[in-house]
Formats: structure tokens, sequence, C-alpha cells
């Protein structure tokens, strides 16, 4: 289960992402800045790879499961996590890099794409979901349909559950990043259904948060925040300036 939203503004944009994980899972590392794909990322020590990222550049790659999709039974399958990887250090569009790649060794998947560029002026995002047997484009719109939501346990009632929790701590006409922030830290009283979820097998591990304003020429002005929901411990990367700082609040 995880659950994604977003927030346009006049000059960038920011995403918001809860990560639901097995108990039993290794606990990611917190985001910090990879030369070798000029991206900021968190690192899955189980996979090797990252389901959120965001370039110097100010291109964001988030990864939810496909659950509704049969899944990959093949020996040889990689983690869904060594696809972003595999992006950032491409050349071309993201989308064109998709249609090329042999996604066959993938489990199903949904990859959402927030273009360097996007804005309220430029408001698309790309959405593309991968069932084991075609690549299919996904139209997404910022009123309609968030938050985005993953879910391998009765996934109609886990979204429409947050999608009504959305449309309460949310503004619909004038949404703020603070109502965001408030939707992905919030519990309820039948937990498994929040969006911080905890059941007795699975939990938010994390909860994500990047800030990209455009406003510089050649590089986005970024910041990751990152709250690790197990240690409960907060850290932030920035960009360009590529400095890691630590606080023991939520952000």
């Amino acid at each position: 289960m995880c659950t994604l939203t977003y927030l346009l503004n006049n000059n960038g944009y920011e995403l918001f992402f809860n990560r639901d994980e097995q108990r039993s899972r290794l606990l990611a590392t917190p985001p910090k800045y990879h030369p070798r794909s000029n991206a900021i990322y968190p690192v899955d020590p189980v996979g090797g790879g990252t389901w959120i990222a965001v370039s110097k550049k100010g291109l964001a790659l988030a990864l939810l499961n496909n659950y509704q999709a049969p899944p990959n039974t093949h020996n040889n399958v990689i983690s869904r996590g060594q696809l972003i990887l595999t992006l950032l250090q491409g050349r071309g569009s993201i989308i064109a890099q998709l249609k090329t790649m042999n996604l066959h060794v993938f489990q199903p998947f949904q990859l959402c794409v927030f273009p360097e560029d996007l804005s309220i002026n430029k408001p698309n995002i790309h959405c593309v979901k991968w069932n084991g047997k075609q690549l299919i484009e996904v139209s997404v719109d910022v009123e309609a349909d968030l938050p985005i939501t993953s879910s391998s346990i009765d996934f109609i009632a886990v979204r429409q559950n947050r999608k009504h929790r959305f449309e309460r701590l949310v503004d619909g006409n004038k949404p703020l990043s603070k109502q965001h922030k408030d939707f992905h830290f919030s519990t309820e009283k039948d937990s498994k259904y929040s969006v911080n979820m905890q059941r007795k097998d699975a939990r938010t591990v994390s909860i994500s948060h990047l800030s990209v304003k455009t406003c510089l020429v050649e590089e986005s002005e970024i910041c990751f925040k990152y709250f690790d929901n197990v240690v409960q411990k907060s850290y932030t990367t920035s960009s360009p300036k590529e400095k890691n700082t630590e606080f023991a609040q939520h952000f």
C-alpha cells in the first residue's frame, strides 16, 4: 500500500509519498545525492533501488506497485526499484525509454513522472501502468484523481477511504502544502485504512515530501524532506547545494 499526492504552484510543484511495507522488510537508507544518477533518492537495501527520486533539473519519478495485475512468476524478476535508476541514467524522455525497455523482467507497476517544468501553467504529469503485458498511459487530473493509491488488500475500500479523507483535509479550491502534510501523516480508528497505515503485517515506513522550484536557469531548487516513520526521525536533503541535514522532529 502506498499513497501519492502532489500540489502545483506558480514556479514548480510539491510531491508527497507514503511508502507502506511489510514489517519484516529492512528499512531504507535516507535520501542523499547520488552523482552517478545526478539525482536525490533513498535506497531500499533489499532490491538496491528506489521508489522515489528527483533529478537536479527537477524531474521526479515515483513508483507504486500494481497489485491489481497478475504477478510475474518468472525466476529472473528484477526489483522494480531498479527501474527508476535505469531511467535516470538513460537518454531521451522517460516514456520513450519505457517503450523500448524489456519490462517483462519486472513485477507490475505504476510509474508517475513529474516533468522538470511542471507548474500551474504546465500542469500535466505522466502516469503509466505496466500490467505484465502492456504499458498503458494513464491520464491524471490533480483535482479528480488524487490521491493515487496502491494496495494489495481490499483495494477499492482503501482507495475510497483515502479519497474521502483527502477531500476532508485538502481544500480543492485552494490546496495548501500543510493540508497535504496533514493528510499524509493522518491516522484513523481503523488504522489499516489510514494514510499513515498500521497493520499487524505491514505499516507506513516513510513519508516523503519533495519541493521543486523551477526558478534557476539550469538547475531547479530542490528540497527532499524524508520522515522515517519507524524510528521517528526526519532528514532533509537539498540541491544544488547538495548538503544533508538531520532533524529529530516532524518536517
